[in-house]
């Protein structure tokens, strides 16, 4: 004789479609506790913006109100112009930051390990390093030209002491201990350690560093399309600004800094992944 299952106790499958739930449910309450603060600041900068209007009472070509713009973000939307932008400008930011990447990381490692290549590679750092981006773009209009490489250009200038600096302080900070223990456990060859010691060490820092010279880097851009360009997000401010509409001009800014907190979110999440605990 059979026996039926206690009602109490639900299938399998039901059970594990509530854990699923459970777990959905946690990280977007999760995910809406971090975004509260960011409605709050942007409900808080409409209300402020409306009233100012208001009170005001400005033509639009000098100061739109939220909703003015908000139908201009719909139509930049629609018509395509905004995403062709956007893309024009992370296209730039992400070829110069990746090659920037690509040089910085390894270079401050080998600073960071190497007292002596420091001392010949830092002079070199620190003289360059104070300029700022800003102060290339004459020079990359007339080396490159106002096409894409000299717009990449002031962008590496801008991303790549960040990394190397902050890759160079991770190296540094490493404790001894574990450089000794990668030694005594088999990592004979400079190689293995920096393979299998230094550079697991070193990426919470190294991280660190793509996210403050993404935000630089994203900074430089807009700078450099406000001078020379054709295309991108400080190309849509710069055009705004010539043909009077202020609407344009400060859609621009806010997708910079939606975009801006969206990427920097992302570097936060890898770097809380990255950390080491003790």
């Amino acid at each position: 004789m059979s026996s039926k299952p206690s009602s109490s106790t639900p299938p399998p499958s039901v059970a594990m479609g509530r854990r699923a739930a459970g777990v959905s449910g946690a990280v977007l309450r999760g995910g809406g506790k971090r975004l509260l603060p960011f409605v709050y600041a942007a409900v808080t900068i409409a209300v402020i913006w409306e009233l100012v209007v208001v009170i005001t009472k400005p033509d639009a070509a000098i100061l739109p109100s939220p909703w003015q713009s908000a139908q201009t973000f719909a139509h930049l939307v629609a018509n395509g112009e905004l995403a062709r932008d956007v893309y024009a400008s992370l296209r730039r930011v992400l070829s110069a930051w990746a090659g920037a990447a690509v040089i910085g990381i390894p270079l401050g490692l080998v600073m960071g390990y190497s007292h002596r290549f420091e001392k010949i590679a830092d002079p070199f750092i620190e003289l360059l390093r104070p300029i700022s981006p800003l102060a290339w773009i004459p020079l990359a209009i007339l080396w490159f030209g106002i096409g894409e490489i000299g717009k990449v250009f002031v962008v590496f200038i801008g991303t790549f002491f960040p990394i190397v600096l902050t890759t160079v302080a991770g190296v540094k900070s490493i404790d001894p201990t574990l450089i000794n223990a990668g030694r005594v456990y088999g990592c004979t060859s400079g190689i293995s350690l920096f393979r299998k010691v230094i550079l697991p060490a070193s990426l919470p820092s190294i991280v660190v560093g793509l996210r403050i010279s993404f935000g630089m880097g994203w900074a430089a851009i807009i700078a450099a399309e406000l001078v020379a360009a054709q295309s991108g997000l400080g190309f849509l401010i710069a055009n705004g600004m010539e043909i009077l509409r202020a609407d344009e001009v400060l859609v621009g800014m806010v997708v910079i800094g939606v975009l801006g907190v969206m990427f920097d979110s992302v570097f936060r999440y890898a770097h809380r992944r990255l950390v080491w605990t003790e």
